[in-house]
């Protein structure tokens, strides 16, 4: 079996030219702007994390911004390649093609998707579609290779009390949050990944007890986590069929107040990193417990300075180990090395001021894998007892970064089987069965795995065979 073992960089300045790098991955952000929206791309130096600017960019959308702040006006659907623009003066949406082994863009063939006013936040569906909207109203769109088609229903309005500046969506994209612009509530619906469907959730909205709730991730184990902007704390939920409760102790303490601004969990779960728009910093803080037993406390040395202006959304790339912040007013980026065990942000570099271009405001940031490093493989095995025996039937779900997430169940000797797997990401495997306990169990797969078996023990048990 081959493990892997990734070495931590904390060094490098930004570059920007015309260069590429071979294996590159890629990050993508769009500046907002009355004039015209430009989709700005880079690619990535895969051992310093450098940027740089990618031939051919920017890319004019050919529609206008709204000339306003927003945090998630751009999203990559992973399974069918492609990257989603808002353009909210346009009350539309821009579809790329992304092409994996170079970085480029190419209009999609039912671009644009004639959309909803006030366009702030966008989320697709972990399988590809649907892909949702939140603005004055919610919007989902079926999506397939050559067809946007809005589901039955759709546009949903807004719940009293909610209007929608981020959302967050659950590994396996059954349950969507949104709030935060203002307020003190935010929205829950479950989705049909088939028809596209929203359904509002028992109780919905929430009332979270203060201004701006931001939605900014759900986490594997079925934790809603809330950044309250105004009042400078991380609010944290449990989910029972998608409707939250507050953790013991939450909210808890988190940064200063400033506007809001989106983040995510780390890939490896364990620590909540997040801007502050006003202050121009980041904060990270360490997550302990489970469940209702969950705390988070900042990590030391933060928060970690930007250099940059309205700093207002991150990507992490695929292993964690570096972290971009977009900073908005000063259409840049900040780079920083990210140690994984402890969450202390180091070395911070920063593009010049205006890196993407003198007017308007950066919407949003996507880290996009490049296709060297994304290559689809399966990954199967068996679920076996102690004493060897086949688990028939049991639940085997597998999760993975950017919301992947997918469940089967094993045949009548304990067989099991994903397909269509991103090679080079991180995924936990989870079995449930009547049968036996079993834990979770960890593969970054590098090419297809036949024998990645979990067996009922305390600690996930794999075999002495050669992945291959």
């Amino acid at each position: 079996m081959r493990l892997w073992v990734f070495s931590f960089f904390f060094f490098v300045l930004f570059f920007v030219g015309s260069a590429s790098f071979a294996n590159a991955d890629y990050v993508y952000s769009v500046v907002d702007a009355t004039g015209g929206n430009m989709v700005f791309g880079f690619s990535v130096n895969p051992t310093t994390g450098e940027l740089t600017l990618l031939d051919g960019f920017p890319i004019a959308t050919g529609f206008n911004g709204g000339g306003n702040t927003n945090l998630e006006h751009i999203t990559f659907d992973p399974v069918n390649k492609f990257l989603f623009v808002a353009n909210r003066g346009s009350s539309n949406i821009s579809v790329y093609s992304v092409d994996q082994s170079t970085g480029a863009l190419s209009i999609a063939p039912f671009s644009p998707i004639s959309s909803v006013a006030n366009q702030r936040t966008l989320k697709v569906h972990p399988s590809g579609s649907p892909l949702i909207v939140g603005a004055d109203s919610f919007a989902s769109f079926v999506i397939t290779p050559t067809s946007a088609t809005p589901a039955p229903g759709s546009p949903y309005s807004l719940p009293t009390g909610v209007s929608p500046a981020a959302s967050a969506m659950s590994p396996d994209g059954t349950y969507y949050y949104a709030g935060g612009n203002s307020g003190s509530f935010f929205a829950g619906y479950s989705i049909n990944a088939v028809t596209g469907e929203m359904t509002e959730l028992a109780g919905n909205p929430f009332d979270s007890g203060a201004g701006n709730p931001v939605p900014v991730d759900v986490d594997a184990t079925g934790r809603l986590w809330v950044f309250g902007s105004r009042q400078a704390v991380a609010r944290v939920y449990t989910l029972s069929s998608g409707v939250p409760t507050a953790v013991t102790g939450s909210p808890f303490p988190y940064g200063d107040t400033g506007f809001a601004s989106v983040g995510k969990l780390h890939p490896n779960g364990n620590f909540l990193i997040l801007p502050n728009r006003t202050r121009g910093y980041v904060v990270s803080a360490a997550i302990s417990g489970t469940g209702a037993s969950t705390t988070i406390s900042t990590v030391a040395g933060s928060p970690f300075s930007t250099s940059g202006s309205t700093s207002l959304a991150l990507a992490y790339n695929t292993a964690g180990t570096f972290l971009y912040v977009v900073n908005g007013g000063s259409r840049n980026f900040t780079k920083f090395a990210v140690d994984p065990l402890t969450g202390v942000l180091s070395s911070a570099t920063v593009q010049p001021q205006n890196t993407m271009g003198t007017a308007g405001s950066n919407s949003g940031i996507v880290y996009v894998p490049s296709a060297a490093s994304s290559l689809p493989v399966s990954i199967g095995g068996r679920v076996l007892k102690a004493n060897g025996t086949a688990v028939p039937m049991a639940q085997v779900s597998i999760e993975g970064p950017d919301g992947f997430a997918f469940t089967t169940f094993t045949n009548p000797f304990g067989h099991y089987l994903f397909e269509n797997v991103l090679s080079n990401r991180a995924y936990t495997i989870r079995v449930q069965s009547k049968l036996a306990q079993f834990a979770p169990a960890a593969i970054t797969p590098t090419d297809n795995v036949t024998d990645f078996d979990i067996i009922e023990s305390t600690t996930p048990v794999l075999n002495n065979s050669r992945w291959r």
